[in-house]
């Protein structure tokens, strides 16, 4: 009897470089498969805090490619701490009311009534109980790929809290900041965040410099220039704590120079900073003898398109 060898390497099929790529995305896919399991929610579960079934549920939102709302919270009385019934919806949920004045361009569609959600329950033990949920979505999920831009999954680390700190300090713009930071960590999809995010924190931490009452000090103080000098004008923006987003002013002085030497006018908001950190932005002139004379000034706190189009105008 004769045996013939057979070389079972050969005849074995090798791996090309598609098979390697493909099975190292069907691994990816399975364990991020098993994370969107870890995260699953369900009607029974309970948390320590409303906060801690927020952060649950935007977690899961996260996972699964859509955003969060706080829809209701229900107390039983006014001056209680805790609520007693809270509802966390879709982004999605709602319609949108049609507005009565006719425009020239038509809005995005931002709401179609998904009637996902999970509500949850104060028990007597002081933790929150899932008592309804609906994972069901009437709407397309963003995919994969797009989710880390979901406002759930997007946020500052302390790292680069402190890095835009530091360039706040530095009177280096939001938008140079953010494209530094962008080529550090080599690209957009890498930071974590948008621009309008670091502008927003940004904001919040410049508004929590004032302190509650500051408002009313320098709103009191334009009312007595006011009555001292008809002529005096301002312009103040507060939000709804009493705190002040953007201010405003010109004396008689500054409006009647304005009226003869306004040809040229020039601003810049990097002049000077106050001791709120904030910038201020005079804007200035030259009189006929060349001497430079200043027509207004502003105090900055939300430095908007719409803020500096209402200034110049």
């Amino acid at each position: 009897m004769t045996f013939h060898s057979v070389n079972l390497k050969k005849n074995m099929k090798q791996p090309t470089k598609e098979d390697q790529v493909e099975s190292e995305g069907v691994d990816v896919l399975e364990a991020y498969n098993e994370n969107e399991k870890k995260d699953e929610l369900c009607i029974g579960m309970e948390f320590s805090s409303d906060e801690a079934a927020y952060i649950a549920y935007c977690k899961y939102a996260g996972n699964h490619g859509f955003n969060v709302r706080k829809q209701r919270r229900t107390k039983k009385k006014k001056e209680d701490d805790k609520a007693v019934r809270i509802l966390y919806v879709c982004s999605k949920e709602g319609v949108r009311k049609e507005s009565t004045v006719k425009r020239s361009f038509s809005r995005p569609i931002t709401r179609c009534d998904c009637k996902a959600h999970m509500g949850c329950y104060l028990q007597s033990s002081g933790s929150y109980k899932i008592v309804s949920f609906d994972p069901n979505h009437n709407h397309d999920l963003v995919r994969t790929p797009m989710k880390h831009w979901l406002k759930g999954n997007r946020a500052i680390t302390v790292s680069q809290k402190q890095h835009a700190d530091d360039a706040e300090m530095s009177g280096i713009s939001a938008k140079a900041t953010v494209e530094m930071m962008t080529l550090e960590v080599g690209g957009r999809g890498n930071l974590g965040f948008l621009e309008k995010d670091y502008r927003n924190y940004i904001y919040r931490k410049r508004m929590s410099t004032m302190v509650k009452g500051d408002a009313g000090a320098v709103l009191e103080y334009f009312q007595k220039k006011k009555k001292e000098n008809s002529s005096f004008f301002y312009s103040m923006q507060l939000d709804e704590d009493d705190m002040i987003t953007n201010i405003f002013w010109a004396d008689d002085r500054s409006i009647s120079d304005y009226n003869l030497f306004g040809d040229v006018v020039c601003f810049d908001t990097t002049y000077k900073t106050n001791e709120y950190d904030r910038p201020f932005a005079p804007f200035v002139g030259v009189n006929h003898h060349k001497q430079t004379v200043v027509f207004e000034a502003a105090l900055l706190y939300d430095e908007t398109k719409a803020w500096y189009i209402k200034i110049i105008k």
